[in-house]
């Protein structure tokens, strides 16, 4: 009876299964080999559809992504286009001058070499008067442009001229800021508009032109005896590091230095140099771009060995370089 009761319980599918191992198990041999190989022939078929698949979906995303990527890089080419023509204007002289200020109001890009191509860069106001307007001059080389660090300098300073300038009457003695490798002039002339400071714009003797130039035309009457919109004064000369001769007027109150820590320059020479213009209460500021290492190394090492405080800082600026950052220093010590 139990063997009746279980034999009713079987399923159509596993006779069916039962049915086929049989069938399978009396095959012959040969046949088995046979259909077993057909049976490979179908799975390796079905494994190379598959991958003809997965690589027909991927050239499609490939594609569709280097489309995207050409569309944007046109994108981006018509708004900076369309971006320029709104920045840039030209000068009666016909010559292409950049709106800073439109620059500063967007910031899409930090590039050194943005605007290498501007004859005259308009910075706006700074302090009284006219705007502060500054020609570069390509052919001068590095120290014929306008950079973001000198800009993002004289802002920081002028922000923090509590720290170094003590309020007086507009008459007296100033404070003297001098300004170590200033190129186009532009950090130490935002600080000469904004500050009751005398600045004393230095350089190489190539550069003097250029400087004079853009003195002239920002501060045009302050040997003239007539009212001067500006609060500081300025001048410029020679300094080369390392020659004793050009240090005249040594120590300064203040010592600012632009992007002068540089791959061409000796940071050593340049640390002994800012030593030796020094006094016992000199405050040096020097704003710096983060791709050298090396140089940066050697010259911080340098500059901790001759002052006994030495501060990195978050540069005070409406130019948000990320790049850009500031050192200061102070409190000189009596050996070299």
């Amino acid at each position: 009876m139990s063997t009746v009761s279980l034999s009713r319980t079987l399923s159509h599918d596993d006779v069916t299964e039962h049915q086929e191992d049989s069938s399978w198990e009396q095959q012959d041999p040969f046949l088995q080999l046979m259909n077993r190989g057909s049976y490979l022939r179908r799975l390796r078929l079905l494994a190379l559809q598959d991958e003809m698949e997965r690589l027909t979906q991927q050239e499609e995303k490939e594609r569709t992504s280097s489309e995207w990527f050409e569309e944007k890089k046109c994108e981006d080419i018509l708004d900076s286009k369309e971006q320029e023509a709104i920045e840039v204007h030209l000068s009666p002289a016909g010559e292409r001058t950049l709106d800073y200020s439109v620059y500063l109001s967007h910031q899409r890009y930090y590039d050194d070499l943005k605007h290498v191509d501007m004859n005259y860069i308009d910075y706006g106001h700074f302090g009284r008067g006219q705007n502060l307007i500054v020609e570069q001059r390509k052919q001068l080389g590095k120290g014929g442009f306008c950079w973001d660090a000198a800009f993002i300098l004289g802002e920081h300073v002028v922000a923090h001229e509590s720290a170094w300038n003590a309020p007086g009457d507009h008459d007296a003695e100033k404070t003297t800021v001098l300004e170590l490798g200033a190129g186009t002039g532009l950090c130490g002339m935002m600080i000469a508009k904004s500050t009751n400071a005398h600045i004393i714009l230095t350089d190489l003797p190539e550069l003097m032109g250029l400087i004079g130039d853009n003195v002239q035309r920002n501060f045009p009457y302050q040997d003239s005896g007539r009212t001067n919109s500006s609060r500081g004064t300025v001048e410029s000369r020679v300094l080369r590091w390392g020659v004793e001769d050009d240090y005249r007027g040594a120590p300064f109150d203040v010592i600012v230095g632009a992007d002068i820590v540089a791959s061409l320059y000796d940071p050593i020479a340049l640390a002994q140099t800012l030593h030796a213009l020094s006094g016992p209460k000199t405050k040096i500021y020097i704003s710096s771009k983060s791709r050298l290492d090396k140089p940066h190394e050697e010259f911080d090492a340098e500059m901790r060995r001759l002052f006994h405080s030495a501060e990195r800082v978050q540069p005070q600026s409406r130019l948000k370089n990320p790049h850009v950052f500031v050192m200061v220093f102070q409190s000189k010590r009596d050996c070299l």
